[in-house]
């Protein structure tokens, strides 16, 4: 028996872009909007593709945003479903526990909602001669200690079974639902784990699978890239189709640009350099690479970018920089005010210095300096994955990886691999810099 279902979580309704927009008109309807558009192209997608039912993991609300705005617009939503006899299936998290909650407007009867003290199951269609079986449990309270996925049990596995969790996946975690991969990867009475919590879509694939939908639209730099949510195709087998559909219309990316080449040195100069880099600007789509994810083309497209601009490389333009604590905010203005107007819009978020001064390259530096020549041969000799777990153990706690967003400051980045990378080649670059300097001098 198949059922084909849609899976999202962490809608956040009633919460904003984190962007200082107000002074772009051009824009500012959009990216007022962009959570609510986002929502509606998850129900659109439902709809459109007359799927079975809908699975919403924890958080449709944001903190104290559950508005009359945003129950009626969500009450709207589950009232297009029930136009088409399609349920949902409900879970609160940490930003909406039970405990906690106003509700403006009731909600339609094909809106199931998970129990807050006990887990429960639903039956799809019905009890009688279910194709489906539900499980799930919503927050009581803002910290949720409860492993509740233990007392998930169906009564057998001859149609699938889906568990609904709002969690970190920290066994070790007392706020966000304790528990760990393994121990849902245990669970083999259940086909698929639809999660919710994490803000960036991610899968893992083992005997069934354990998925993260992500936000539908991201709020802040540290969600960037396409937000969206799941359609599933799921048997009693544990067979299943997964494509993920993105739905954000404002995208937020961070980007880095050098500008380290002699012919750069003035403000202008970088916004042409920037313009350059926003001709061949694509959004990452290696999102589930190593799974059998599908990523949809969807009919709508990106609406807009929010950027935040990393300048990069050692030339003449660090001193324009440097020496002028306004050359940064001037051109943080003229970037806004002149690339709003492009289809689609780019916003800036922030511009981030991170040049230098202008240094020979190193082909000039080999041979001509005895310290320089002993310092590359170190870097030569620690290039290798010995020295990045060498490295990984020195960065100590202030670069901990953090997988929960909860647990980390709202302008964190975790130390991803990429990340480690990046902050050795550029200490590396940094001990060049001061080498070539002190030589010159």
């Amino acid at each position: 028996m198949t059922v084909r279902f849609l899976h999202t979580a962490d809608l956040h309704l009633g919460s904003q872009l984190k962007t200082q927009h107000r002074q772009a008109t051009e824009t500012v309807d959009t990216l007022n909007s962009a959570i609510y558009t986002a929502v509606e192209r998850l129900f659109d997608t439902a709809i459109e593709e007359d799927v079975d039912f809908v699975v919403i993991a924890g958080d449709l609300y944001d903190e104290d945003s559950r508005s009359v705005k945003a129950n009626t617009f969500l009450k709207e939503q589950f009232d297009r479903l029930a136009d088409r006899d399609i349920p949902a299936f409900v879970s609160y998290g940490n930003h909406d526990p039970v405990g906690s909650a106003t509700d403006y407007v009731d909600l339609p009867e094909n809106v199931y909602e998970f129990d807050h003290e006990d887990p429960q199951e639903f039956h799809y269609p019905d009890e009688e001669s279910p194709a489906a079986r539900i499980w799930g449990q919503s927050y009581r309270d803002r910290h949720e200690s409860r492993s509740m996925y233990r007392r998930f049990t169906p009564a057998d596995e001859r149609v699938p079974n889906i568990g609904v969790l709002h969690t970190g996946l920290n066994p070790d975690g007392r706020q966000y639902v304790p528990v760990g991969r393994s121990d849902l990867e245990g669970k083999d009475d259940i086909h698929y784990w639809a999660l919710g919590h994490i803000h960036d879509p991610r899968i893992h694939e083992n005997e069934q699978p354990i998925a993260y939908s992500g936000v539908p639209q991201g709020r802040q730099i540290t969600e960037p890239g396409l937000g969206g949510g799941y359609l599933v195709e799921l048997d009693a087998d544990g067979d299943y189709e997964i494509e993920f559909v993105p739905t954000s219309p404002v995208v937020w990316q961070t980007v880095e640009v050098d500008v380290g080449d002699e012919d750069i040195s003035s403000i202008p100069d970088i916004e042409r350099r920037i313009e350059q880099k926003l001709e061949d600007f694509t959004v990452p789509t290696d999102l589930f690479d190593g799974t059998n994810v599908r990523i949809r083309d969807p009919d709508w497209g990106i609406d807009g970018y929010v950027c935040r601009w990393e300048l990069t490389g050692n030339g003449p333009v660090h001193e324009t920089l440097s020496n002028d604590e306004d050359a940064l905010h001037e051109l943080t203005r003229r970037l806004r005010d002149g690339l709003t107007s492009r289809k689609p819009f780019v916003w800036t978020e922030a511009v981030r210095n991170s040049t230098g001064p202008p240094i020979p390259s190193i082909d000039e530096l080999r041979g001509d300096d005895r310290v320089i020549d002993e310092y590359l041969s170190l870097v030569d000799e620690l290039d290798g994955e010995d020295a990045r777990e060498h490295f990984r153990d020195e960065v100590g706690m202030a670069w901990e990886s953090v997988d929960d967003h909860e647990d980390g400051r709202p302008d964190e980045l975790p130390l991803t691999d990429d990340r480690l990378d990046e902050l050795i080649e550029r200490a590396q670059e940094r001990v060049l810099e001061e080498l070539a300097l002190r030589r010159a001098t």
